[in-house]
């Protein structure tokens, strides 16, 4: 690929004249990043039809259709180099397509990758046409030898329980040759499919004796399995293909006596000696007609006293009537069967027989409620269960649409950005050609002018011959007026520019000197101010030290005055003259630091007052320096926006005029 054009493959190079300037495209072979099973896809690379690289990256999406969603970078089957454009792949080159993950290197090279050999046909065959048909995963065909049923694709079906749950039916799981490569995804394909319908978590799977499947070879298809948490244990059971349509609860002391009359059955979780039933029972209000002598033992389910549909209920209170009398001829179902108290039959026992028929017969009615509360209870149970897997089917389909609705949109957001940066390449191409196609316009005006003007120098040297002298003597002082003017043009523009520089020179010099002398200016400062201090400490030593001599000396002056005194009258002259010289001496002194201390003072004043002039100057001129620099740079711009403003003009000027003025 050349300049955008793919170079030509006739011979010498040379293009025919019908597909010069055309695109041609080329045919490349591409994989599926970390999927050793995807065969290379023949992708045609077209920069006609696909304009731009992402339009590619689309167009490869759409035929290759990954896992990974869309196709966004193109590897080469090593994975050191990133294809960035078409003029990066090859004729025939192989690549590897990857989405936003990183390149995924494979146990082999990705150029191994090919399609499996075709199967050898019998040379002895006559028919051309003949195809091997695959078989279908049939239970029929399960256990058919030959190489059909050897096919590693084939698949499993295995039928799984819930620990503890053996009266459903078990669940039908489908296990393809890509699940049944690990263990672990076996299991997490039984874990989705014991989710969805019983809300159960599945690490393990057992067989029907509570063994761990530890291999996947070890699952059957049709195979009975428990699945189970790690941490709850096996729990046994009665694991049918089907289910087990009744359950079953212990007998009550009573039907234990009669099991003669009930369908008997072994418990395998109870006692040897507990036995079974079918939870369904029949009706308490039964339709039979009631035997002639309406006893208990012969219709249990008979309608009594203080009884409401079979339950006991306590009685009611009665008003006072007059007793009635016994009649022992007639027996109502048992002999001494006292209906209510009485005088008569006031300290009459009840008959054994008839009270443990009462019991019984009370303890059939507590059981039948109790397994009507447990039926409606799992009714209702089994309603929730179906409204919640109603609702969840619901949700389900919703987050399903509204995952598909974001897809959608999410689509048409990368298509609309996609189109947005399609467009803003293109546009900046045309932008690219329109300055290549300006600087050619602006490149044929100087060429055309320059021409123009040799044609027209020519022109005018041949009309120099014909002409007289004078027309000859006013052309050659014209050119020469000409070229003086532009030479002293030139000459003028070179001078600016130096004094420009020397300007900026001159002030980065200045503001460098500035800069300097207002640092030594705070340093002199430092300087003196550390000297006023320690001369200032100097003063006052030496005022404490002329303080502490002169009362020193007037002690000794005041002693020795003392001693001439006792000594001697006349020695009065010497000490007065004595105490005379030493005051006159202190006051000497005295007026000798007052004047030394003025000229310090006068000294300071005078050298701060120009040190403040020092620094105002350094100021005026720093601000002054800085004006300077601030119209400098406001010149240069204002130079350079005319520049600009000057070269779009000409740039978008007509071409003719332009060359016609330059002539």
């Amino acid at each position: 690929m050349k300049n955008g054009n793919y170079e030509s493959s006739d011979e010498g190079g040379v293009e025919p004249h019908y597909q010069q300037g055309s695109t041609r495209g080329l045919y490349t072979y591409v994989y599926v990043n970390g999927d050793e099973h995807f065969l290379p896809k023949k992708l045609l690379v077209n920069p006609k039809r696909d304009r731009t690289y992402n339009a590619f990256l689309d167009y490869a999406t759409k035929v290759l259709n990954p896992r990974y969603g869309a196709v966004r970078n193109i590897y080469t089957p090593e994975g050191r180099h990133r294809i960035r454009g078409f003029e990066d792949m090859t004729p025939d080159g192989r690549y590897v397509a990857c989405g936003r993950e990183r390149y995924k290197r494979l146990d082999r090279p990705y150029t191994q990758i090919e399609a499996p050999s075709p199967r050898r046909r019998n040379r002895h065959s006559n028919r051309s046409d003949e195809r091997l048909i695959p078989a279908h995963h049939n239970k029929h065909l399960e256990n058919v030898t030959g190489k059909i049923s050897q096919i590693p694709t084939q698949g499993k079906a295995i039928e799984v329980f819930v620990n503890g749950q053996d009266i459903d039916k078990p669940t039908t799981v489908g296990l393809s040759y890509r699940q049944l490569e690990s263990m672990t995804e076996a299991i997490k394909v039984v874990h989705e499919a014991i989710r969805e319908k019983h809300q159960y978590r599945v690490d393990q799977i057992c067989d029907l004796e509570g063994h761990v499947v530890t291999d996947v070879n070890q699952l059957e298809t049709g195979g009975l399995y428990v699945a189970k948490n790690s941490y709850h244990t096996f729990k046994p059971g009665r694991y049918e293909p089907h289910g087990r349509k009744n359950i079953i609860v212990p007998l009550s002391p009573r039907d234990k006596q009669q099991t003669k009359y009930l369908w008997k059955e072994r418990s395998t979780f109870g006692r040897p000696s507990d036995y079974r039933r079918p939870r369904t029972l029949p009706p308490i209000n039964s339709q039979k007609k009631h035997s002639p002598d309406h006893s208990v033992s012969s219709y249990p389910e008979t309608r009594k006293r203080n009884q409401v549909n079979g339950v006991p209920v306590k009685a009611a209170k009665h008003t006072k009537r007059t007793p009635k009398q016994a009649d022992y001829d007639k027996d109502d179902g048992g002999v001494f069967k006292a209906k209510g108290q009485s005088r008569d039959t006031r300290g009459a026992k009840e008959d054994e027989r008839i009270k443990k028929e009462k019991q019984g017969k009370a303890a059939t009615k507590i059981q039948a409620n109790y397994r009507g509360h447990q039926a409606r209870k799992e009714v209702n149970d089994l309603k929730t269960k179906k409204e919640t897997d109603e609702k969840k089917k619901k949700e389900d389909e919703l987050r399903a649409k509204a995952a598909k609705e974001e897809n959608q949109a999410a689509t048409k957001i990368q298509a609309g950005f996609r189109g947005h940066q399609a467009r803003k390449e293109i546009n900046q191409k045309k932008q690219v050609r329109d300055v290549k196609n300006t600087k050619e316009d602006a490149a044929a005006i100087k060429i055309q002018s320059s021409y123009r003007g040799h044609k027209a120098r020519k022109e005018i040297a041949d009309k120099k011959v014909k002409r007289t002298e004078k027309n000859t003597e006013e052309e050659v002082a014209a050119t020469k007026i000409q070229a003086g003017f532009r030479g002293h043009k030139a000459r003028q523009e070179i001078n600016q520019k130096k004094q420009q520089r020397t300007e900026t020179k001159n002030e980065e010099e200045k503001a460098a000197t500035k800069i300097q002398a207002g640092f030594r200016g705070n340093q002199a400062r430092k300087e003196i101010d550390l000297k006023k201090k320690e001369k200032a400490q100097n003063e006052q030593e030496e005022k404490a030290a002329t303080k502490i001599q002169a009362g020193f000396r007037g002690h000794q002056a005041r002693k020795e005055v003392k001693k001439k005194k006792t000594k001697r009258l006349d020695g009065k002259t010497e000490a007065i003259t004595a105490i005379q010289a030493a005051a006159r001496g202190f006051l000497v002194r005295r007026r000798i630091e007052k004047r030394e201390n003025t000229r310090q003072l006068l000294t300071l004043r005078s050298v701060a007052q120009e040190e403040v002039m020092d620094i105002l100057g350094l100021i005026h001129e720093r601000d002054k320096a800085a004006t300077t620099i601030q119209s400098r740079y406001r010149g240069y711009k204002d130079r350079k926006e005319y520049k600009r403003i000057k070269s779009s003009v000409i740039a978008n000027g007509k071409p003719n005029g332009v060359a016609h003025i330059n002539s």
